[in-house]
């Protein structure tokens, strides 16, 4: 593999050489693939059902088996630091996993699982928090006694987004996110979204520094026009195509080559 060309101090996350075979079919559903996220990065992943999105975003999240190696912040993740790895590096799926019990207990439940050693100290639950965001998605206080099973698809993965930045994460990675949502919750999710990581923004700085990223797999290309800066297409488990969203260059770049690396290098931005 050849090396990433990023900043060592800016790069979050890197995928080397990551391979994923179902251990049922055995087919290959990635293939190789290298890609480094960078901080300030907003990157859509787009490509036809079956290509290879959700794989690739479950694989950043070590949430499936895989071979090859993910580095957080030039640290290669192994099984011990997992868990605490998870709560900087959050996946929201387009169906959101709750437990049993109210929606106030699974807020809950992420603050109270022990963090690896090595890593620093996780945020607490605050109610107020809480409280302030169900107040920007208009949910109403009674809803954390609820269940999760009463509520709306939409309701389940506003919930879901609130649970995950109560975490505090440095990268989101959000499979088809807004799918079970209707036009005003979208707009609302998309702002939360823009409002999480536009408060990244070191402002004591001449030139602001972002700290935080997310990656968003749609099939809605006008979603991801407004959503992302860079694209990176998926295609039978490998990065096909890599292409910067209009309002920047609006230039692509082939990945077609078998003996071409699959790799993004996020850090021309």
């Amino acid at each position: 593999m050849q090396p990433v060309t990023g900043m060592a101090e800016r790069t979050l996350i890197e995928l080397r050489d990551v391979s994923r075979i179902d251990s049922n079919s055995g087919r290959q559903l990635l293939n190789s693939l290298s890609v480094t996220v960078c901080a300030g990065d907003r990157i859509g992943v787009v490509g036809a059902s079956g290509s290879g999105k959700s794989t690739l975003m479950r694989s950043i999240a070590m949430l499936d088996p895989l071979s090859g190696e993910v580095l957080h912040r030039g640290t290669r993740i192994t099984d011990d630091v997992i868990p605490s790895y998870r709560r900087k590096v959050v996946y929201l799926s387009q169906r959101p996993c709750f437990t049993g019990g109210t929606i106030e207990e699974n807020l809950r439940l992420p603050f109270q699982f022990k963090s690896a050693n090595g890593y620093p100290a996780s945020p607490f639950h605050e109610p107020d928090l809480v409280a302030a965001e169900l107040d920007a998605f208009e949910l109403a206080p009674e809803i954390l006694h609820r269940s999760p099973e009463s509520l709306s698809g939409g309701e389940q993965q506003m919930l879901a987004l609130i649970r995950a930045l109560l975490l505090e994460p440095e990268v989101l990675l959000l499979d088809e996110p807004t799918a079970a949502l209707d036009p005003a919750s979208r707009e609302k999710f998309e702002s939360r979204i823009h409002r999480w990581y536009n408060a990244s923004n070191d402002t004591t700085h001449k030139e602001p520094i972002k700290e935080k990223a997310y990656l968003w797999t749609s099939h809605d290309p006008t979603q991801v026009n407004r959503m992302t800066q860079k694209t990176v297409t998926m295609n039978h488990g490998q990065l096909t195509l890599v292409s910067e969203i209009a309002s920047n260059t609006g230039n692509a770049r082939e990945i077609d080559s078998p003996e071409n690396e699959q790799q993004v290098d996020s850090s021309g931005d």
